[in-house]
């Protein structure tokens, strides 16, 4: 039989057993529970990034959204347009709004293909522009705008390390620069700076802008093509008398409103019958051709020669008193004495009559300066040839 003190013993040690279980227990649940609260702080956390990353991600959509509408905005006004300015112009702005470039410059190549010259720029020194050319054959010259041009390939900083490519100015070195053509035509150069590296988005969108401004500058090439064809004469590629009519009559209207002066003459050859009957139509063509080229020479860009027909050649002066263009054609039949036009080892001497009218002294209608001009050159014939006649009304006694 177990005595008092012994069942005392093992109640306490019972006990002291069951406060121990409680107490692991206890304190098994609370870190149970500390980690529970830990897991949910966390996945507040996560859940919080997640919501910021969301609201971020719908910006930069936003984002992408507007500059791909202002992207394809700017795509549309450069396929629209036709002039080589025009065009350049539009490339700029897609470089400097579409890809924070920190400087752009576009650059178009002479007719000859030798050298580049800006057209379009943004964040250059203009007074350095001048002397931002870049001239292909000479390999001090070329730079990386121009080795991109002759080879008709994207040159980046790694194409500029590896084929050793040195700028000659310091005003302006591209980080990249993209070449503007179409097929086998080369019009130019695209190049920008920016701070921070191109994606290959980027890279790919510059690439688009390029190759449609190359289609672009293709279009704008063939319209004046086509409009060269249509406002000149086949022959002496002076403009022809459809085209010397209609901007006759827009410097007429001109003249009238600003008050200016504008005179119209009419030059006719002495003699071509002739010299074709003489040396053969086809010399009385180059004949044409010769003449037309030392015509050009003597009047201003603002003045209008034009092919009238035949041998006989027209043009308009604005801002021209009658006077000073009869001393004008008397001047040019003068000097038209010194030019040799030999055929068959003779010496061969051309000469002209020449009518001037003039607004507002003597019409005031496009077709009426004509037919005045006309006149004054039939009355030139008639006194002998190779003289210069201004009109002048005829008074009738009374």
């Amino acid at each position: 039989m177990p005595t008092t003190g012994n069942f005392i013993t093992i109640i306490i040690a019972a006990v002291f057993i069951i406060s121990i279980i409680f107490i692991i227990a206890l304190f098994s649940g609370s870190r149970k529970k500390t980690r529970v609260i830990k897991r949910i702080d966390i996945i507040t956390d996560e859940l919080d990034r997640q919501k910021k990353e969301n609201l971020r991600l719908q910006e930069e959509l936003k984002k992408l959204h507007s500059l791909d509408n202002l992207f394809f905005s700017s795509i549309i006004n450069l396929t629209s347009r036709l002039k080589p300015q025009d065009i350049a112009h539009e490339v700029k702005e897609v470089m400097v709004n579409c890809l924070n470039a920190d400087q752009v410059a576009v650059f178009l190549a002479d007719p000859r293909g030798q050298r580049l010259n800006v057209v379009a720029h943004f964040g250059l020194n203009d007074n350095w522009l001048p002397k931002l050319i870049y001239e292909i054959e000479d390999p001090e010259k070329k730079g990386k705008a121009g080795a991109c041009f002759e080879k008709k390939h994207r040159i980046s900083q790694r194409e500029f390390s590896v084929l050793d490519i040195r700028e000659p100015y310091s005003i302006f070195d591209p980080d990249i620069c993209f070449p503007i053509f179409f097929q086998e035509k080369k019009f130019g150069v695209v190049a920008i700076t920016r701070t921070e590296n191109l994606t290959m988005r980027e890279m790919d969108l510059l690439g688009v802008v390029a190759g449609i401004a190359g289609i672009a500058f293709n279009n704008t090439q063939s319209f004046a093509d086509i409009q060269f064809t249509a406002h000149t004469d086949p022959l002496t590629k002076l403009y022809n008398i459809g085209y010397f009519k209609d901007r006759l009559r827009e410097e007429l209207n001109r003249a009238k409103r600003f008050q200016h002066n504008l005179s119209v003459s009419i030059i006719d050859l002495d003699n071509f019958k002739a010299y074709n009957d003489t040396y053969g139509h086809q010399a009385g063509d180059h004949l044409l051709v010769q003449l037309s080229r030392i015509f050009s020479k003597y009047f201003d860009e603002t003045d209008i020669l034009a092919r009238y027909g035949g041998d006989e050649f027209i043009v308009m002066c604005p801002e021209t008193k009658k006077s000073d263009a009869g001393k004008i054609m008397a001047e040019l039949l003068q000097n038209l004495e010194t030019y040799d036009f030999a055929r068959s080892g003779k010496k061969v001497k051309v000469a002209f009559s020449a009518g001037v009218s003039a607004y507002p002294d003597d019409a005031t209608s496009e077709s009426e300066l004509i037919k005045l001009a006309d006149q004054a050159l039939y009355e030139a014939k008639g006194a002998g040839r190779s003289t210069v006649r201004e009109y002048h009304a005829k008074v009738e006694k009374v």
